[in-house]
């Protein structure tokens, strides 16, 4: 899959004063950008897995991805994540693939499908330090607007303990209904989100250049729960 006109969700979220500053005696000293966000690759799967494993395992007793299949999709479809980082540590992060069917199986677990035009995000996670600050909500919002510039990507879907409805709800996710997959004694609400107005992006990927918004702008401030 190709990203196309994609720069302005995956670019710093808030410029840095300086990509580099000059010291007293003459040494060219590099900053990291204060706030960014990047798709994530191989390379961020184990601050992707403690991050999750962190907010998961004190819930629900286990994982929607374990550290290998963290890699596995990070290496099929790296493009279909996102992650926040502040001063070069992940703090945020949305990992999914390609889905083919009108609803999600056991199969969406653990396959990507190249040719699918549904999106199923499989987690969503955000640091223990970083929680009720709004994070969770405003990388998902990012994530729903990059989504309009992949060809093909139709809708999103995601399934969620009950407890977890009003929380993406307010991004805009409506019911399904009850979900196939069950985990061991858990089972889970079916949501999804259409991915529209890809006609005009596509036409205007290269003229369309969204200005950077303050974070705070960006999405009402709301609870993150995860």
């Amino acid at each position: 899959m190709t990203v196309v006109g994609v720069l302005p969700f995956i670019t710093p979220m808030q410029s840095s004063s300086s990509s580099s500053t000059i010291s007293p005696g003459n040494q060219r000293r590099h900053t990291l950008p204060a706030s960014e966000v990047r798709p994530l690759n191989t390379h961020d799967a184990v601050s992707v897995f403690e991050i999750e494993r962190e907010a998961f395992i004190s819930v629900s007793g286990d994982c929607p991805l374990h550290l290998d299949e963290v890699r596995h999709f990070l290496t099929l479809c790296p493009e279909l994540s996102m992650g926040w980082f502040e001063e070069g540590r992940l703090v945020a992060f949305i990992i999914g693939s390609l889905w083919d069917q009108d609803r999600l199986t056991t199969d969406a677990l653990t396959l990507h499908k190249p040719r699918g035009s549904t999106v199923h995000i499989h987690v969503l996670a955000v640091h223990r330090t970083f929680r009720q600050q709004g994070k969770g909500p405003i990388l998902m919002w990012r994530y729903l607007q990059y989504l309009r510039y992949l060809p093909n990507v139709r809708r999103a879907v995601l399934m969620c303990e009950d407890f977890l409805v009003p929380f993406y709800h307010k991004s805009g996710f409506k019911v399904l209904g009850r979900c196939a997959i069950t985990v061991a004694n858990l089972t889970f609400t079916e949501m999804w989100y259409p991915i529209s107005g890809h006609a005009y992006m596509r036409r205007n990927s290269e003229a369309i250049r969204f200005p950077q918004l303050p974070v705070s702008m960006e999405t009402p401030k709301t609870d993150d729960t995860r």
